[in-house]
């Protein structure tokens, strides 16, 4: 009976079906056919074209005793670190903006803060990278006319090994990213006024307000933030190339996992084990998002 109830629903809903069917379709055809491509390609000796010899788990027993690619799995935690820090502002913006009184001002400043979405984000980096010019760049002339220092004395900021990192991470100031102020903002208009009523009544103030209501209640909105930043940091590595090249600044000092994959696979040839690197990007991205699920609680 439940067999002939099933194919009368598949009668009547196969032009649904279809539909899901052709777009699943293709993902598996297009991403995971790429994601088992890779794992096996790992296993191989291989030039990306047409040399193909197996050699088994070499390039994995080469990736656990790679000094650089654990050092640049240390760089890039000190970015995620970072990036978590810079979670903070967005909330606290979207919390302002949430309470801002005038409905006009407050539609005012989201259309302000998704205008620079429609910039390209390589222009971005392109802005960023003048500004750290050490001749002409803004920052190195904002620090003379401030008379921090000396008009002929230039600030190496992408060639001095001390200052490259902290230059990656003070890029994107004052890292009120359009998209997670939105989420946010998303978040805390969904909190029922009777809820604000009650507090009030209550005489919470505005912190009380925000820590034991607001933010627990947004805290969906925050694992999601969280995953997706930490598997955007792990994976990224364009901007690095664009400031530093290929090598990752002086001394390798930028050097992240995924600009090793571009390193090891497209300057010197080795997709084999430039795959093998991304499966373990892979696994690391893979345990770190379990841990988020896990200890980032969402309590409603």
């Amino acid at each position: 009976m439940a067999i002939e109830v099933s194919v009368k629903k598949l009668r009547y809903y196969w032009p649904v079906y279809l539909l899901i069917v052709v777009p699943l379709g293709m993902v598996l055809l297009f991403n995971y056919q790429v994601i088992f491509n890779g794992i096996y390609h790992m296993f191989y000796r291989w030039d990306g074209d047409t040399v193909e010899e197996f050699i088994g788990l070499d390039y994995l027993r080469r990736v656990m005793l790679d000094r650089d690619l654990l050092r640049s799995f240390y760089v890039v935690g000190i970015f995620v670190v970072a990036n978590v820090v810079k979670m903070i502002l967005p909330i606290l913006v979207a919390v302002v903006l949430h309470h801002v009184i005038n409905d006009r001002i407050g539609y005012l400043y989201r259309i302000l803060f998704v205008i620079p979405m429609i910039i390209p984000s390589m222009v971005g980096i392109l802005i960023w990278k003048y500004f750290y010019e050490p001749n002409s760049g803004i920052l190195n002339g904002l620090l003379r006319l401030m008379g921090f220092i000396a008009p002929t004395e230039t600030v190496q900021w992408l060639s001095d090994p001390s200052l490259v990192i902290p230059s990656l991470v003070f890029m994107g100031f004052p890292w009120v990213g359009a998209f997670g102020v939105l989420i946010y903002l998303a978040g805390l208009q969904g909190i029922s006024e009777d809820i604000y009523e009650a507090a009030d009544i209550d005489g919470a103030g505005p912190l009380t307000v925000f820590w034991r209501i607001e933010l627990p209640l947004i805290m969906t909105q925050v694992r999601i933030n969280l995953i997706l930043m930490i598997i955007g940091t792990i994976q990224s590595w364009e901007n690095i190339y664009l400031f530093l090249g290929i090598d990752g600044g002086p001394d390798g000092i930028a050097t992240v996992p995924g600009l090793m994959i571009f390193r090891e696979a497209f300057s010197r040839g080795l997709f084999g084990y430039g795959c093998a690197i991304g499966f373990v990007i892979f696994l690391v991205t893979l345990v770190l998002t379990l841990i988020n699920n896990k200890f980032v609680r969402v309590n409603k």
